[in-house]
């Protein structure tokens, strides 16, 4: 997700300002960090979380991956590999399976959306010739 210009200046936001950026809630962003799939940000001098374009890049990598369904596990496992210092080939690896698994359910739902598209066509055809002839609805296939 493309962040703002307001996370481009420099300026560090507090959590609500991340959470508006980044689309998400509060509770999200604190969620992510007690699950370890965010790091913890460093804090102002009255106490709050400051975030910087660091802590909003991650955060909107992580955004990304749960947008392709990644699970919380699987965001947990890549966090943890990155703070261990895994060799980026390992974490590629990751990415490059989690993004099977995501064009694996991209062909199915245009499966389904192929399925829905000739749906709609009947129920259109339908309507079209009922008009003329007064004939029922299509059946539920």
């Amino acid at each position: 997700m493309p962040l703002t210009h307001s996370s481009e200046t420099g300026a560090q936001l507090t959590i609500s300002g991340a959470a508006h950026e980044l689309g998400i809630t509060v509770d999200t962003i604190r969620y992510y960090e007690k699950e370890g799939i965010a790091p913890a940000p460093g804090r102002g001098p009255d106490g709050w979380r400051r975030y910087d374009a660091d802590a909003l890049s991650w955060l909107a990598g992580v955004v990304m991956l749960r947008g392709t369904g990644m699970s919380v596990r699987e965001m947990r496992e890549y966090a943890a590999a990155y703070r261990a210092g895994s060799n980026p080939q390992e974490r590629l690896a990751m990415l490059e399976e989690h993004r099977e698994t995501v064009m694996a359910q991209l062909e199915g739902v245009h499966r389904h959306l192929a399925a829905l598209d000739a749906k709609i066509a009947r129920y259109r055809d339908h309507r079209d010739g009922s008009a003329r002839s007064g004939s029922q609805e299509p059946l539920a296939s």
